[in-house]
């Protein structure tokens, strides 16, 4: 009886894996980046922090920006 039911759970597990396996992976949708908005690059020197911080602000309100037309088209 115990085979009986070690046979069964390893059909139930093996036909599991192969539905598993055989599917082709999922995919996520990313959208392309854009050319308009390009991330600042890090500054290596102590004077370009402030420039730095300014580029940052800028690109996270043009993408907010771009966000809220998206979600609310005319």
């Amino acid at each position: 009886m115990r085979l009986l039911l070690l046979l069964v759970v390893l059909a139930i597990i093996g036909l599991t894996l192969a539905r598993w396996l055989g599917q082709p992976p999922l995919t996520t949708h990313v959208p392309p980046p854009l050319d308009s908005t390009t991330t600042p690059a890090v500054p290596t020197r102590p004077q370009d922090l402030k420039k730095f911080e300014q580029d940052l602000n800028r690109l996270m309100q043009d993408t907010a920006t771009q966000r809220r037309r998206e979600a609310d088209p005319p």
